[in-house]
């Protein structure tokens, strides 16, 4: 089923796509009685959406009355599921415990609409394993991008998370134009630069420190600084939003993958800064702060 986010949950919008999320739209609970859409779709589908593109996300959930209205212009083809795969995120000492309450349907290519196949952009976006990593060669005319931390994700029959080996991580890095991963995302630095070696475009987000790009073709990463923000609010969703905007800004420049780093700094470090999707920022407020915005030891503009 398609429901098209612009006209108020119609079936019969499903037009062609600039830019196409495949992964698991979530509820991350706050309470009892308090919950947000959340996940990597969610997020980098506004992100794609406010930086101009005509965003398509192929997700699973139950019915969720919020979705249409918080993904706003965006068409959404939906797996209905018995559950929408729900998170649970406690703080203890700064360390965070997550657990998966539900999950919901896994997500395939033959399900995905034709007229979808052949986006300019496809993002794969797992949460909790629900796309099989083969799809990544599904996509011969698209440029294709990978946030894999629903690969590096296991939990137990109590639901606590816990990480897993990304067990087709071969297979990804070499067929992927981009992979973007948090330096958190890994317990051991080491596997990055294993990585490194294998994808033709890694890039590694470091918080409030920017990103690192390594590319095979490269001697050494390229590093971007990251752009000052104003007092974190709240941090959830800056990776996505950093990738959407980074493979956004690599179609559209034909490739220019440093700007499209620096670029995507500069539109995540807004995500901080209130919370939920509220921090996904409009192209407007992007492009006064690329024009004059302060970056980690760097001055935008200066020689």
């Amino acid at each position: 089923m398609a429901e098209g986010a612009d006209d108020r949950g119609s079936t019969s919008n499903t037009s062609n796509v600039d830019y196409l999320l495949l992964g698991h739209v979530t509820v991350d609970r706050l309470d009892e009685k308090r919950v947000v859409l959340g996940g990597t779709a969610t997020y980098a589908a506004l992100t794609a959406r406010n930086m101009g593109a005509r965003v398509g996300v192929h997700t699973s959930t139950s019915y969720e009355p919020g979705l249409i209205d918080t993904l706003g212009r965006v068409l959404v083809a939906r797996i209905p599921a018995e559950y929408t795969t729900c998170f649970v995120n406690e703080y203890t000492a700064g360390k965070r415990r997550q657990t998966i309450e539900s999950v919901a349907e896994k997500l395939t290519y033959e399900q995905i609409l034709p007229e979808w196949r052949n986006a300019p952009v496809v993002h794969l976006g797992p949460l909790c394993q629900e796309i099989d990593a083969s799809l990544v060669g599904r996509f011969p005319r698209s440029l294709v991008g990978v946030t894999p931390q629903g690969w590096m994700r296991g939990w137990g029959e109590d639901g606590v998370v816990h990480a897993v080996e990304w067990a087709e991580a071969d297979r990804v890095l070499a067929r992927a134009h981009a992979v973007v991963i948090s330096e958190d995302d890994v317990a051991d630095a080491a596997v990055i630069k294993e990585w490194a070696r294998k994808a033709r475009m890694l890039v590694v987000t470091l918080g409030d420190r920017g990103c690192d790009v390594y590319r095979q073709a490269e001697a050494a990463p390229f590093h971007s600084p990251a752009f000052k923000s104003a007092t974190e609010v709240d941090p959830t969703g800056a990776g996505d939003v950093f990738a959407a905007a980074f493979l956004w800004h690599l179609h559209k420049s034909g490739g220019d993958w440093r700007v499209a780093a620096d670029w995507a700094n500069c539109v995540a470090s807004f995500v901080v800064e209130r919370r939920g999707v509220s921090g996904v920022p409009k192209l407007a407020e992007v492009e006064k702060r690329w024009r004059s915005g302060t970056r980690v030891g760097v001055r935008v503009g200066a020689s």
